[in-house]
């Protein structure tokens, strides 16, 4: 990575003015060599937090991947450990770590390579089986679905409908067709290193990844999800949701109807590690009740409007209608014409101001409701060469593809508890909705 085309001293001094953080934590200290000379960054600090316990919650961590080496650029991806098991078994189980947490999308997606040995049950459609096709912003993940039995920290789900992911390491049931491809962007995702994960878990705001389009198999105006596999080819399905991926929190015996993810605050230049947890349910224990001081924002929940889905975000008197709150964004994701163009190293979407760059956001919900979000966002170049993985001041662009958006990622949820309530289970005030 190059260093940043001008670091201000000032930048220095501002990212040297460490945020006081929640739990403990440790660091050392490194210089940065740049052309405006030497500047210390803090490396190795580690912040965590250890509550709330309980058997309806597990740790989450951010830390450099899977591969266990830092790799420039990797950031801010949080991970859970799952339990997959064989429908029925006690025995025929794998412990699988570094699944990705997504509070954006819907279902257990696995590595076919990570539950090679267990010989989970396909689901069959005639003389075929089901595959999906889902896209997520950076690729497409392919790959039959099955049937599985799944632990995490002291929840179960029993016969939950997963995703298999082909992988290099395992043989296909088919290959992906060309409308896959396209949903893909050209970046199939089929390998731990292009996951940066073993698996991706889907904890988002409804019960399965779909929903009334598949089970009428109206892939209109968008690309196709589902498909029936035989001999090699594969064909549109229509799926009824009861068959689709499912949202493995809605299994869940009682916390099911929702969850909270709680994170750290951190150092505005980040930490090496950063330990959090995540609870399930919302109102059901003594551990998940939503607190009196709590901001909710209701999103839109007319299938057939464009804000289906969104929140709205103001900045600087540019508002974004498309504005969504996702662990699984690694960055503030939003289009400023004054922070772009900056970076050396980290890459064009990304920011580079030359001094932490402050702004105030308004986000409004479709009853009207408002709330202000304070944010700051770092170069992404002093960042990334920091050693550190986990930031809550990384940002950068929406990209041409995405007019209007506003993604509140993972930087959002450092400092916070954020809970993501499920539409159509049942709690006090009914979904979807998200509160911090």
């Amino acid at each position: 990575m190059r260093s940043a085309e001008a670091l201000k001293r000032t930048l220095a001094t501002a990212l040297l003015a460490l945020l006081a953080a929640c739990g403990g934590g440790s660091s050392s200290e490194t210089t940065l060599i740049t052309r405006d000379g030497a500047v210390p960054v803090a490396r190795g600090v580690e912040r965590s937090i250890t509550e709330p316990q309980g058997d309806n919650t597990t740790e989450v961590v951010v830390d450099s991947g899977p591969g266990g080496g830092f790799a420039l650029g990797v950031a801010n991806l949080p991970y859970v450990t799952v339990t997959v098991c064989r429908p029925g078994s006690a025995s025929a189980c794998v412990t699988i770590d570094h699944v990705f947490l997504d509070t954006g999308s819907i279902g257990l997606r696995l590595l076919r390579s990570a539950v090679a040995g267990l010989d989970l049950p396909l689901q069959a459609e005639g003389a075929g089986t089901v595959s999906e096709c889902f896209p997520f912003v950076i690729g497409a993940v392919w790959g039959p679905l099955a049937s599985a039995d799944l632990r995490i920290g002291g929840e179960s789900a029993a016969g939950l409908t997963v995703q298999l992911i082909d992988d290099g390491a395992s043989p296909q049931v088919a290959a992906p067709p060309a409308d896959c491809l396209a949903a893909a962007n050209g970046e199939l995702l089929r390998s731990m290193g292009s996951l940066q994960a073993k698996g991706v878990l889907g904890v988002g705001m409804l019960g399965y990844d779909c929903g009334l389009r598949c089970e009428m198999g109206d892939y209109s105006g968008g690309y196709t999800l589902y498909y029936r596999c035989s001999g090699g080819s594969c064909a549109p399905l229509a799926l009824p949701a009861e068959r689709q991926v499912q949202n493995p929190v809605v299994h869940f015996a009682v916390n099911n109807n929702g969850s909270i993810l709680v994170l750290p605050a951190l150092p505005d230049t980040g930490a090496a590690l950063a330990r959090g947890r995540l609870v399930f349910g919302i109102g059901t224990q003594a551990n998940n009740q939503l607190p009196p001081e709590a901001t909710l924002l209701f999103l839109q929940n007319d299938p057939a409007s464009d804000a289906y889905l969104y929140l709205e975000t103001t900045v600087g008197g540019t508002t974004y209608p498309y504005s969504y709150v996702d662990s699984g964004s690694n960055g503030l994701f939003f289009d400023d014409p004054a922070l772009a163009g900056r970076c050396t190293g980290a890459g064009a979407t990304w920011y580079c101001p030359q001094s932490p760059a402050p702004r105030e956001a308004t986000i409004a919900d479709a009853l009207g409701n408002r709330a202000i979000v304070s944010l700051s966002i770092a170069s992404a170049d002093l960042l990334f060469v920091s050693g550190n993985v986990a930031f809550a001041n990384l940002g950068g662009s929406a990209g041409a593809s995405n007019p209007g958006a506003f993604v509140w990622g993972l930087p959002f949820f450092y400092g916070r508890r954020v809970t993501t309530a499920i539409w159509g289970q049942a709690l006090a005030v009914n979904g979807p909705w998200v509160a911090f």
